[in-house]
């Protein structure tokens, strides 16, 4: 029933040899005179000891529990014959080697059955009694012994119950408390008998898996390795493999492992090969759950490989990529590989105009689309903010890449619903090819600069990279850089032009100049350029913030200088580009430049495009609403060309409507175009407002203008722009007629 490994551990473990045996005999007071005289009284007491087998079983039918785990082992005749054999033996035993690995081999038996130690004992004396009553003949000493014998083995029950319940005790406590941390820890146990391909595991690693142990089917190796997924199955043989011929310390592998409803869980594998006492080999470890650690895991490598707004690659998936292109492209019957670099025409109006939740949504919604003209093969990223890039593979033709830029271009032509708003979004692409040994992030500034070339030529086309596009990518550079020390090198200055009253005797001296409004110019190289061909660049840093403090506190300490000398009344009228606008320093720009130049509040007015007023800018309107508190007039510019609503009119605090020269210039040619010139100079009557007239350059407008009551105006008829020296010539000047 046991193997002998497992009989010579067990004599091991209670050390048992000839040292301890004689140990234990002399204990007892044992002697060899003690085994002759036992031997000498066999014969005689054989009968009685089969008569006592028989009493013995009849005793213990009386004890079900008994009689029960005695039935485990055999039939009860077979019983009665053995007892009465080794009652017999124990007469004349040899008390050697084969003696007590006889008596460990039945404890080992008695144990696997769960007989209890009481039972031994309770036989024991019954023996010692029957054996007293028929070796000893005086009836009293015989009952006085029995008495006695019935203490003794009742005493020794007690304590060897005390004993083994208190070993037991401690077991269970010590299993309790692995237990207890092995729930802890989640984790699941296991043990591989490997000789007999034995696999036991815990009720721990059972759950994990959803199963119970019928569930799991036999416990062995090869039903636990049929669980683990098919791809990784020979990570875990070879590392259980490379363990058990000794060349790891330990076990420690991850793989998944399929639960009851077919799902697979990630689990860490970790274990530590041991002998037994059968000097058998044996793996033992551990099973740890770690599937929301391998999510979190594959989220963050996810996540470092694409853009979190609309699930793209990201800028380091898309380097990624490119070198891996780039790596391809070298090899021999390598076909043409194409860059595309995107970036949306005026997204920032949409952030600006209906905020950056419409904007993110548009962005998912353009990747959408992107998306879908692609071919198999083709990758699309998002570079940042509204730009994106296309890495299109094994081009037949470079002519590829343009059927793809121009489906990108069709498929955003169509207008987009955002949050209720119809939106309408075009893009400009540049296109480059890849060369072979270029850096990437030459063929990204190349794509970069065709991109821009789109947008110079107009915006929703694209543009191929030329190497011309490089020394002007320098040009800009350098005018940038130039710009940016604008303020250092006084290449900046301001020129007036004034704004006239126009309804009395018009004289273009000072009694006529109600205002003038400064205008900024910018030298460079030999040349004065307009706002218009650097603003966006000024736009692009933080510099326009200084400049625009530098002509706040300029122009208002010019005009002072004039009210005091020629005009009391003189305002200033200044433009503010649209970041000044929505910046929080605005207004404390604007009190430092009156408070330094002495200039008061209400001669000053500050222009802002029309283009500039946007329905969700809480900052801008904050500002307007400040300034005109300040007594600070505030005029609407080119008003009449743009996308402003009328409800602007009454939103933001205006004083005065600047009407676009575009209305003037051409009345003679377009009556249409007259009327509605017309009709929003008298809307700005009704308003209340004041009316300013730009552009004029001819005495017919003129004459039209002061025949519909516009009292305000300014062009080239009246006068150019000035410089400060030419304006304070000019008011010092005789009155001239117009």
């Amino acid at each position: 029933m046991f193997s002998e490994e497992k009989l010579n551990a067990l004599i091991a473990r209670i050390g048992l040899n000839n040292q301890t045996f004689s140990e234990r005999q002399r204990l007892m007071g044992w002697q060899p005179s003690d085994a002759a005289r036992l031997a000498q009284a066999a014969d005689s007491l054989q009968q009685h000891q089969a008569e006592f087998a028989q009493q013995l079983q009849q005793h213990f039918s009386h004890f079900p529990e008994a009689a029960e785990q005695f039935e485990q082992l055999c039939p009860p005749e077979y019983i009665e014959a053995r007892h009465a054999e080794y009652y017999q033996q124990l007469l004349h035993n040899p008390y050697n080697d084969d003696y007590v690995r006889e008596r460990v081999r039945a404890g080992l038996i008695h144990q696997a059955i769960g007989l209890n130690p009481l039972w031994y004992l309770g036989a024991y004396r019954l023996y010692l009694d029957s054996m007293l009553k028929t070796i000893c003949t005086d009836p009293e000493q015989t009952q006085l012994l029995s008495s006695l014998f019935k203490a003794v083995f009742l005493d020794m029950s007690l304590t060897v119950d005390s004993y083994s319940a208190a070993h037991h005790q401690s077991l269970e406590e010590n299993q309790a408390r692995f237990t207890r941390t092995m729930r802890g820890a989640n984790d699941g146990i296991w043990e591989w008998d490997i000789a007999s391909d034995r696999l036991h595991v815990s009720e721990r690693w059972l759950e994990m898996l959803d199963l119970t142990g019928k569930e799991f089917g036999e416990h062995t190796s090869k039903n636990w390795l049929s669980r683990i997924h098919p791809d990784d199955l020979p990570l875990v043989r070879k590392a259980i493999g490379k363990h058990l011929s000794g060349h790891s310390h330990f076990l420690d592998c991850e793989h998944r492992i399929r639960k009851k409803n077919g799902d697979y869980i990630w689990v860490s594998l970790r274990g530590f090969a041991s002998i037994s006492e059968q000097n058998e080999q044996r793996l033992s470890g551990s099973q740890a759950d770690i599937s929301e650690r391998k999510e979190h895991e594959q989220h963050m490598s996810y996540a470092a490989f694409h853009d979190p707004l609309t699930g793209l690659a990201n800028r380091r998936q898309l380097d990624k990529l490119l070198h891996e292109s780039m790596q391809r492209n070298q090899q021999a019957g390598s076909r043409e590989t194409a860059l595309l670099f995107i970036d949306l025409d005026n997204f920032k109006q949409v952030n600006d105009n209906y905020g950056h939740k419409a904007g993110d949504v548009l962005l998912i919604e353009i990747a959408r689309r992107l998306q879908q003209c692609l071919r198999p093969g083709d990758h699309l990223g998002r570079f940042g903010g509204d730009e994106f890039v296309v890495l299109l593979d094994d081009l037949a033709c470079l002519t590829d890449a343009e059927h793809v830029a121009q489906r990108m271009l069709d498929s955003l032509s169509c207008a987009l619903r955002i949050d209720g708003h119809l939106l309408s979004v075009s893009a400009s692409i540049g296109i480059t090819v890849l060369p072979h040994s270029t850096p990437p992030s030459e063929l990204l500034q190349a794509a970069d600069l065709a991109l821009y070339q789109a947008k110079m030529a107009g915006k929703a086309q694209y543009a191929h990279y030329t190497k011309d596009m490089q020394s002007a990518a320098q040009e800009l550079r350098a005018k940038q850089e130039a710009l940016t020390k604008g303020l250092a090198n006084k290449s900046f200055k301001l020129l007036y032009q004034p704004i006239f009253t126009i309804q009395q005797d018009l004289k273009h001296d000072a009694s006529n100049i109600y205002a003038v409004e400064a205008l900024l110019r910018w030298h460079h190289n030999g040349n004065d350029y307009t706002p218009k061909s650097f603003l966006d660049l000024l736009e692009d840093s933080d510099e326009i913030l200084e400049v625009g403090a530098w002509v706040l506190k300029t122009a208002c300490t010019a005009t002072r200088q004039w009210q005091l000398t020629s005009i009391p009344q003189l305002h200033c009228s200044i433009n503010v580009s649209y970041k000044q606008l929505r910046s929080a320093y605005l207004v404390s720009l604007v009190k430092a430049a009156l408070e330094s130049s002495g200039l008061e509040a209400n001669y000053l007015i500050i222009e802002i495009a029309e283009q500039h007023l946007k329905p969700n800018c809480a900052q801008s309107l904050a500002n307007l609403r400040e300034l005109s508190q300040l007594g600070v007039q505030i005029a609407l510019d080119n008003f009449g060309m743009g996308h402003a609503s009328l409800g602007y009119l009454k939103r933001f605090p205006l004083d005065i409507l600047k009407v676009d020269k575009s209305l003037i210039n051409n009345t003679p040619q377009d009556p249409a175009l007259k009327d509605f010139g017309l009709a929003v100079m008298s809307l700005g009557h009704s308003l209340k407002l004041k009316v300013i007239a730009e552009g004029i350059e001819n005495p017919e407008q003129l004459s039209l203008l002061q025949a519909n009551n516009c009292q305000l105006a300014q062009g080239y008829l009246l006068s150019s722009p000035l410089t400060a020296q030419q304006f304070s010539a000019l008011i010092s000047a005789p009155a001239k007629h117009a």
